[in-house]
């Protein structure tokens, strides 16, 4: 189902609420990650631009890459939200038996492309399929889901300059701009200088956006798809949006009856 803009913010709310009760029972998940991005995949996957149960082998469907794929929780919640997991699944993920690791692996439900391994990878694997499906003749898009810690990674900017020279107009690239990864915030970790002009240099189309405005999100996503050159979109976000005791800090865990206070409570 296929939702306008104004009712993405009550699958947004749900979802949320699921990633904190998720939180309550799964210490090892990545809470901040996960509630940092969120409004950008309900964006994805609320419009239909990438869609749930999608049988392998179809062609000209659109693609997600999350490359920061400790944030899978996030596409967990809104499969729960839009009613293709259940509670149970969810209070059972990173348990041992259950098909939603805290990782992405090949059999990881709702995941198109599993990268577990080093970051920068998603990346890299995203712009050869955009290549791939231009080379089969395929109208659909690659959306990629990065993290700015994970474009420290040098094999980042090597896939990004490939794009750019091939003119893969069929990806679209969203910066998840929290500016905080594990080692503390990421303009300490390791400067980026100006990340607009670096992709402006190589040949993108840059957008910036409030990464937890849907409007702006998908307003941003309909100017992507109309361009003739790869797009990225810098979209400004809060790690752990909506929990004042980890907002803008490298914190994961929250203690299970504040998690829970949480995903019983309001938006």
């Amino acid at each position: 189902m296929e939702r306008g803009v104004s009712e993405l913010a009550p699958l947004t709310c749900k979802a949320r609420r699921y990633i904190l009760l998720m939180a309550a029972y799964d210490p090892g998940m990545h809470l901040g990650s996960s509630l940092s991005v969120l409004e950008i995949l309900a964006a994805l996957y609320g419009t239909g631009r990438v869609k749930f149960n999608v049988a392998n082998g179809v062609k000209n469907r659109n693609y997600l890459v999350l490359s920061k794929g400790h944030a899978v929780h996030a596409i967990y919640a809104i499969a729960a939200a839009m009613g293709h997991l259940t509670i149970d699944e969810l209070r059972e993920t990173g348990s041992l038996g259950s098909r939603l690791q805290n990782h992405p692996e090949v059999d990881t439900p709702y995941v198109d492309v599993p990268n577990s391994g080093s970051l920068g990878q998603g990346i890299s694997l995203a712009v050869g399929l955009a290549l791939g499906l231009r080379l089969r003749g395929e109208e659909g898009r690659v959306y990629l889901v990065t993290g700015d810690g994970e474009l420290d990674e040098g094999q980042s900017w090597e896939s990004f300059a490939v794009a750019a020279h091939y003119g893969l107009n069929n990806l679209v690239t969203i910066v998840d701009l929290n500016d905080v990864q594990l080692d503390g915030h990421s303009h300490e970790v390791l400067k980026k200088g100006d990340l607009a002009g670096r992709f402006k240099s190589l040949g993108f189309e840059v957008l910036q956006v409030d990464g937890h405005d849907v409007r702006e999100v998908v307003e941003a996503f309909e100017k992507a798809e109309k361009s003739d050159r790869p797009v990225v979109i810098l979209a400004k976000t809060v790690r752990g949006r909506g929990v004042p005791s980890i907002e803008d800090t490298a914190k994961q865990r929250l203690p299970r009856d504040e998690a829970l206070s949480y995903a019983n409570g309001p938006c």
